[in-house]
């Protein structure tokens, strides 16, 4: 779909960055940058102290960029102090505001400053590190570094950003994915309310107050190249296998990777994205990828669940066959289903190595040593997450949709306005799913794209843009034609139904959820009606109660 204008203080930046003179030495290459993000208290500054220490006496040197909501910036202070009379880095400070929206043209101006300041010096930077605010937009920085290279910007000739990283409260995150609070209400989130009334420190934040805390923690994991679960140590096994499987489900492309007290590689975080990495691509592109991924998770699903039914198909045939268990050596043919019980019959390791799963299965979901098994992983055994895809080329009906978004593990009072939200039902289909996603197409109108964003407790509806297939072939960006071509299909052009569906085991709810979202569709009647009818017609043929976030 066609994105929606871009902000004001976005276009702000570009407009300011165009007059910023080029200072380009001949060294190849750029300077990569390195963005991290996180939450207040999830570990950023000790993740930053940390790679200080390494890159001291590396013979690297960095440049560095803390931002702070505050007026006084601590991370800062505490960064710069804790490097102590080291030359490996180089640090400045913006305060007052957050560099995702009130401090988007200070970032570039920053940034311009560090690149003449080294080439004043005659060096060039290793790397250069953005610290950002705990409720930083990773998505609208990067918005910002691509309008910036789009526009022309002499700057991006010399720097670029490079990789996202994501510093996880290991501790902390699954009762954030919970909250229904808005960020308004958290700016414990945001910087120490030490030095500054919440108030206060708040308003220098011009973003969307009202966007929930679960919201934006899931952008910060879903827009990222790395994932350092920080304070692994806090949790037990079981709670760290958890995380990475659900971090992993949002973030399938992601990096994730475990530490303490920050403890992370130069190596494993500055740097490491390249071209594929989460700042060369864009919303569209990030759904694209989820919706790949969901696919391939559900065939594999199906796979493995057709797989597992003929061998206990075949394991009861034996059973019951005239070679029974008890008439026949067993050091000859010893049994070689790895669940079977059975205690009449042998169960000898020299046969099979299947037995040993259950001690030795590794449970890092992330590994790909081919040296250990990974077959019937425990951690995905003990907390399976699936997803799937939902498609559909014809448009929901607003009423039944709303009605079946009650059912969402979720407080959907936020997106509804009529009504009161439940949680859902031991019976009702969507109570197992943790984040959901993608393409929404409704009856009320034949032009506008949504986006539909289920996580955690948290749902909302955004106004995308319009649909491509809205504006003549001519205004397409070149760049894109192919991949927009790919998603047309009969007359409706690019308008669908495509959403990712994540959860705990909804592959075995996938035909619950399917026909679920099957019954809000139109029905032919009703997509006859939608078909004579014009855009101004529609919103009272289809009425909707859905507020949709703009």
């Amino acid at each position: 779909a066609a994105r929606a204008a871009t902000a004001a203080p976005r276009q702000n930046a570009v407009r300011a960055l165009a007059s910023v003179a080029s200072s380009a030495t001949d060294a190849p290459g750029k300077v990569p940058v390195t963005l991290l993000s996180g939450f207040l208290g999830a570990g950023k500054t000790t993740l930053l102290k940390h790679l200080l220490q390494s890159a001291d006496g590396s013979g690297q040197k960095l440049g560095v960029i803390v931002n702070d909501m505050a007026s006084v910036n601590v991370d800062a202070k505490l960064a710069r102090l804790d490097a102590g009379e080291s030359d490996a880095a180089e640090f400045v400070e913006i305060g007052d505001g957050c560099i995702c929206c009130s401090q988007t043209d200070e970032l570039f101006t920053t940034l311009a400053q560090l690149a003449a300041v080294s080439n004043a010096r005659g060096y060039r930077y290793s790397h250069i590190v953005i610290e950002a605010t705990g409720i930083a937009e990773p998505r609208a920085i990067r918005d910002q570094f691509q309008d910036a290279q789009a526009a022309g910007v002499p700057l991006l000739e010399e720097v670029e950003l490079d990789t996202l990283v994501t510093v996880v409260d290991a501790k902390a995150f699954l009762s954030a994915y919970a909250e229904t609070d808005a960020i308004s209400k958290r700016p414990d989130l945001a910087a120490n309310g030490e030095h500054d009334p919440a108030a206060f420190l708040m308003a220098r934040f011009d973003g969307s107050l009202q966007r929930s805390v679960c919201d934006l923690l899931v952008e910060q994991v879903e827009c990222a190249d790395v994932l350092l679960l920080n304070k692994a140590d806090l949790v037990d096994d079981g709670e760290l296998s958890r995380l990475q499987q659900v971090v992993g489900a949002l973030n399938p492309g992601a990096s994730i990777r475990t530490c303490e007290y920050g403890d992370a590689d130069l190596t494993e975080v500055l740097g490491v994205a390249g071209d594929e990495g989460a700042a060369r691509v864009g919303p569209v592109d990030e759904h694209k990828a989820a919706v790949a991924a969901a696919a391939d998770h559900s065939r594999s699903s199906h796979d493995h669940a057709e797989k597992a039914e003929h061998s206990h198909a075949s394991h009861a045939k034996a059973e019951t066959s005239e070679h029974s268990h008890s008439s026949h050596d067993h050091a000859a043919a010893p049994c070689a289903d790895a669940t079977c019980t059975d205690p009449t019959h042998d169960h000898s390791h020299s046969s099979h190595d299947h037995a040993h799963a259950a001690a030795d299965a590794c449970d890092d979901p992330t590994c790909t040593d081919p040296t250990h098994d990974h077959s019937h992983d425990r951690a995905h055994s003990r907390f399976p997450i699936d997803s799937f895809v939902y498609a559909a080329r014809r448009p929901f009906s607003p009423a039944r949709l709303q009605t079946l978004l009650r059912d969402l593990p979720a407080d959907v009072t936020a997106a509804i306005a009529a009504g009161n939200a439940k949680g859902g039902a031991a019976e009702e289909p969507l109570r197992n799913v943790v984040r959901s996603k993608g393409f929404l197409w409704l009856a009320s109108s034949h032009d506008a794209a949504y986006y539909w964003s289920h996580a955690g407790a948290f749902f909302t509806a955004e106004l995308l843009g319009r649909w491509w297939d809205t504006l003549p072939p001519e205004h397409w960006p070149e760049d894109l034609v192919e991949s927009i071509k790919a998603d047309f299909s009969g007359d409706d052009g690019d308008r669908r139904q495509e959403i990712v569906f994540i959860g705990m085991e909804v592959a075995k709810r996938e035909a619950d959820i399917k026909a679920a979202l099957d019954a809000c569709l139109l029905t032919d009647a009703e997509l006859t009606d939608y078909r004579a009818s014009d855009e101004d017609q529609r919103p009272a043929l289809f009425p909707s109660d859905l507020r949709v976030r703009a």
